[in-house]
């Protein structure tokens, strides 16, 4: 069987992000998944520019906002993870999310982890962001993964504290991987 891929997305660009060491913690985990391929997007070194222009109708795009939008585009799921800013998600992955193009997400999974210092782990964020995805055509899963006080959960090295972490981490991927290999079934279906 083809491996699938789902990269990792990361939904900040903010200096002594917290959300980083999540991120780095799952790829390590998805990295030991014989059936996925993966990768890290960080938004922190893609700096795209403000959207002033939608890509469809710029003349010359920058080279890595079209990479960005291949990545995505290429992925049978994708496991977003972003911090929560404000009760709501970081503008950066706002204006990231805004250059893809309408459903440019169809029938993709989306793994939604929220990452927060404080105590709900970022649940109005998480809420917010499936309604972003579903307008992108995408299918948000219906497991979460929220990171509640992210600074007790690893230490300055990113190494896991809390165990309990890590069997919640595995369901979680366990139910991504089940709802994209069962999309990406579903299209080879389709297009026999």
């Amino acid at each position: 069987m083809t491996k699938l891929s789902i990269p990792i997305l990361l939904g900040s660009c903010r200096i002594g992000r917290e959300s980083l060491k999540v991120a780095k913690f799952i790829l390590a985990e998805l990295v030991k998944q014989n059936l996925i391929n993966t990768e890290l997007i960080d938004l922190g070194e893609y700096k795209l520019p403000m959207l002033e222009e939608r890509l469809q109708d710029s003349s010359n795009p920058p080279e890595n906002l079209l990479k960005f939008c291949s990545k995505l585009g290429q992925a049978d799921g994708i496991l977003l993870v972003t911090p929560e800013y404000k009760n709501g998600y970081p503008g950066v992955l706002k204006n990231a999310l805004d250059y893809l193009e309408p459903k440019a997400l169809k029938y993709k999974p989306i793994g939604i982890c929220t990452v927060s210092s404080g105590g709900f782990g970022g649940l109005d964020c998480l809420a917010q962001l499936r309604l972003v995805c579903l307008a992108l055509g995408a299918l948000p899963i219906p497991d979460k993964l929220p990171v509640a006080n992210v600074k007790e959960l690893f230490d300055e090295n990113g190494n896991l504290s809390d165990l309990k972490f890590k069997i919640r981490l595995e369901s979680f991927i366990n139910e991504l991987v089940w709802y994209t290999e069962a999309m990406v079934n579903q299209k080879r279906c389709i297009s026999l």
